[in-house]
């Protein structure tokens, strides 16, 4: 008698989920992607024992940075946004990718200042927005993280009438140079608890400029970490939940997780060490709601931990609706199997950030029937019956 009632139950849900689905109309895009890269400047590579850099050999740099720029235009077309790390500010190094992927993104660059009051350094970062993809650039500026280090906030907005909002910000944290870890692992800490505060910040202030509070918007912090996910940058990342994408991607694909995972080696660096440093995790804010334990403030600027992380927000679903991250994957950079073009490899992260347009939804967009899609894509639409 009892199995004949939860069948009858599970049946008037089943139809009860078709009538809230036909009330649903949603388009699944595909997916936003977001790569990060850091190209290894000429003037920071060394090519001797004397310690004399690329840049000052323009028959060395010039191929190297010309595979570069190809590899980006032939391998990373279709990436919504690349964010790159170590960018020279040289007018032939930009002449070059200017030619190699001009026709394809937008180009925005922040130039790291020196460490003499109204002096620059040669490099920085920059953000290529590609031109027939799903964002448009809206503004860029920096933000210092420590002496001669920058991050690069970058604005960007959905194609349409009422896009919603991403919020990036592409970083390159201090190399851990002090002969004290604690002292290496604190300094990025710091460094990243900045880019954290002001990139809330910053989505708080065009949010509210703009009256857009009551749309939800991404937020992406990625780049060259010098650490890897065990390290307190990343880690404090994760305690204002923010998703470390690679691990979330990994744990989706195992039945049992041991902590935390990383990608696997993204560079060998110059003291010839492998490690897993470049980067990316994201955090899904939209307005506060009862019922959905991933839902964010509109502001998280104290880099206190929020005590509502759970565990399908480890695993990448950043919502009810269907939010998730997708995929992640590197790549090996090789020209004719010989020479490196760089000394990192490039992390791109696929993720699933699908609009819903509900018919007979009130103002703010939610629907009468309080009807969400299934958390995980394995559960019934009206969830596990006890």
């Amino acid at each position: 008698m009892r199995t004949t009632r939860l069948f009858r139950l599970r049946c008037r849900a089943f139809s009860t989920a078709l009538l809230c689905q036909q009330a649903i109309r949603f388009t699944l895009c595909t997916a936003l992607t977001i790569t990060t890269f850091n190209i290894l400047s000429p003037i920071h590579r060394s090519i001797d024992a004397s310690h004399h850099r690329e840049s000052e050999r323009e028959d060395l740099w010039r191929p190297r940075m010309e595979g570069v720029a190809g590899f980006i235009a032939d391998t990373f077309s279709k990436s919504d946004v690349i964010m790159l790390q170590e960018w020279w500010f040289d007018d032939s190094f930009a002449a070059i990718f200017d030619e190699a992927t001009g026709h394809l993104f937008h180009r925005i660059t922040e130039r790291r200042p020196g460490a003499i009051d109204g002096h620059v350094r040669d490099d920085g970062l920059c953000c290529l927005i590609r031109k027939s993809g799903k964002l448009e650039p809206v503004s860029s500026h920096q933000v210092s993280t420590a002496p001669t280090r920058i991050s690069q906030l970058v604005h960007c907005r959905e194609r349409g009438g009422a896009g919603r909002d991403v919020y990036l910000a592409n970083s390159h944290l201090s190399f851990p140079g002090h002969a004290d870890p604690f002292i290496n692992d604190q300094r990025q800490a710091n460094e990243a608890k900045i880019i954290i505060d002001a990139l809330s910040t910053a989505a708080a202030s065009a949010a509210a400029n703009n009256n857009r509070n009551s749309s939800e918007s991404l937020q992406i912090i990625c780049g060259d970490f010098n650490s890897n996910s065990h390290g307190s940058a990343a880690m404090l990342c994760e305690s204002n939940n923010y998703v470390n994408c690679a691990s979330a991607a990994a744990q989706q694909m195992l039945t049992s997780v041991g902590g935390r995972i990383n990608l696997g080696v993204t560079q060998c660096n110059h003291l010839g060490e492998h490690v897993s440093v470049d980067h990316v995790f994201l955090r899904l804010n939209k307005p506060k709601s009862n019922n959905d334990p991933t839902a964010e403030p509109q502001s998280t600027t104290t880099g206190i931990q929020t005590n509502n992380r759970c565990a399908a927000l480890a695993m990448g679903y950043l919502d009810t609706k269907g939010s998730r991250i997708l995929n992640v994957q590197k790549e090996n950079l090789m020209i004719e199997g010989k020479q490196v073009l760089s000394d990192h490899r490039p992390v791109t992260v696929a993720i699933d950030w699908p609009r819903f347009v509900v018919e007979g939804a009130d103002a703010s967009g939610r629907c009468n029937n309080n009807f969400t899609l299934p958390l995980d894509p394995l559960e019934p639409a009206w969830g596990v019956i006890q």
